[in-house]
């Protein structure tokens, strides 16, 4: 998830909730009580990030570190409601996004070098 950013606040915290259950939904293919299920764990995850970036007391590094702790207790709790079978799907799919962002940073960097 890479983590989700609110394109410098340009959408709103619930229209990146809603996309968040759309898109895991997409991946591993949620019952209805498991969307149930995900929709407050999305819903705190994402207002815990909007509290990270507003939050004027921490400095680049410490906010860094708290992203990470928070991405690390979202993955913790949406894990806790898929099936074994759905953790290894979503699991796949989040290298596979994360392999692309790592792609997409290369690029930009290459076009930003000196030629």
């Amino acid at each position: 998830m890479a983590t989700t950013t609110f394109a410098a606040g340009k959408i709103s915290p619930e229209a990146v909730s809603k996309g968040m259950v759309t898109a895991l939904n997409n991946q591993v293919d949620l019952s209805a009580d498991q969307q149930e299920k995900a929709k407050p764990i999305i819903d705190k995850h994402v207002a815990d990030l909007e509290a990270v970036k507003n939050d004027t007391t921490l400095d680049k590094a410490a906010k860094k570190a708290k992203l990470v702790e928070l991405r690390q207790q979202y993955v913790t709790d949406i894990n806790g409601i898929l099936t074994p079978d759905q953790q290894k799907k979503w699991e796949a799919s989040r290298e596979a996004n994360k392999a692309k962002v790592k792609a997409h940073v290369k690029k930009k960097a290459a076009e930003k070098a000196p030629q």
